[in-house]
């Protein structure tokens, strides 16, 4: 049974502005190594040695990044299968919906792997091996989502609480829980039968395409008919405007997974994965600060990224990020890193949002 990877990589990332914009979201942008988190993506889902049958990939995204998705498959010598672009933005569950749709018209009994582009996973084989052994559990008739292990009191992520074993390294799922604060995530820790959401899904085409009918038929409705007005060119699909922008913007945890009673999750997976968040995660993994190194005096884990030909120079500070990226410094604490979006919307006030 093929695996058909769908990669999503229409978002923002509006928490590492500067250097992730509207006009060049952090998937696209080399901000931990050499290559981008999208190149990244790619790279794990090619043909390899492992057996694992993928084909090639599909990409979801914003209609306005065609020109760096192309530029960034054309780099590493990559075809798409398709690349299909949304008018505007409905959220995960029209997304799951599309990725459904599309891959049960080409192969009814295909699975498909829906999965973030944005996403940094350091062990690749650990990764792909848990694909493998994870389309098994999905071709019997399971939503598979993966598990990560927590390591700390995360109160950014949100959480998958596992219940009766169904195979080696899968449950059922007992419930889906959303960002919880700081003493709810010390009891998750403490519980052990909790692990992080990652965004990751595995699935039957059929059996998402069914489940949508069932708890958000509008949904799925408004998107085969997207899809039925698309206009091809090539691989290029660019769907229809006017049916998509009716669909209802919802995550598809909310439209499916809270509901279904075919969750199922894999894991926790121990794969090196960070979800790349914000501006601490970068600093975390992150092999260089930038094409210039700043200048450290008596500076203590400090997160500094530069733009080409940007010195900087930091004496006497402590815990701060310092981004300074295309005519624009973001300066802050590292305990306010959930708060980069104000500054989008300050800029959004002002009119400059499009400039920086």
């Amino acid at each position: 049974m093929k695996i058909y990877p769908v990669i999503m990589c229409g978002g923002s990332g509006t928490r590492l502005w500067p250097v992730s914009t509207s006009r060049t979201p952090k998937q696209f942008v080399n901000l931990v190594s050499d290559t981008s988190l999208f190149r990244q993506t790619i790279a794990r889902l090619a043909p390899g040695e492992d057996g694992l049958d993928l084909a090639a990939p599909i990409v979801i995204s914003n209609a306005r990044y065609l020109g760096l998705i192309n530029d960034q498959l054309e780099a590493d010598g990559i075809s798409p299968l398709a690349i299909l672009l949304e008018p505007c933005a409905r959220n995960t569950a029209a997304v799951a919906a599309l990725a459904a749709d599309f891959v049960g018209r080409i192969d009814p009994e295909g699975l498909v792997l829906l999965l973030p582009s944005d996403h940094f996973i350091g062990n690749p084989g650990a990764f792909r091996q848990a694909v493998a052994e994870a389309a098994a559990i999905a071709a019997a008739g399971r939503i598979v989502t993966f598990g990560i292990s927590p390591d700390r009191p995360e109160t950014g992520f949100g959480y998958i609480k596992a219940g009766e074993q169904i195979a080696p390294s899968a449950h059922a799922v007992t419930a889906f829980r959303e960002k919880p604060d700081h003493e709810t995530a010390l009891s998750y820790l403490a519980d052990g039968t909790y692990s992080w959401n990652a965004g990751i899904f595995l699935f039957p085409a059929d059996l998402m395409r069914t489940e949508l009918e069932t708890h958000a038929p509008d949904i799925m409705r408004g998107v085969k008919e997207a899809l039925d007005r698309t206009d091809t060119d090539g691989t290029v699909h660019h769907i229809d405007e006017a049916a998509f922008s009716g669909v209802r913007s919802i995550s598809i945890d909310y439209a499916v997974m809270e509901h279904t009673s075919q969750a199922a999750v894999f894991g926790p997976l121990s794969c090196a994965w960070s979800d790349v968040g914000t501006w601490p995660a970068v600093g975390d993994l992150q092999t260089s600060s930038g094409p210039v190194e700043p200048v450290l005096i008596d500076a203590n884990n400090c997160t500094i990224h530069s733009g080409e030909g940007v010195l900087v120079a930091v004496i006497g500070v402590e815990d701060l990020v310092i981004s300074a990226h295309d005519g624009a410094v973001l300066v802050m604490s590292k305990s306010r890193a959930q708060d980069v979006s104000r500054v989008i919307e300050a800029l959004k006030g002002r009119g400059l949002a499009e400039r920086y």
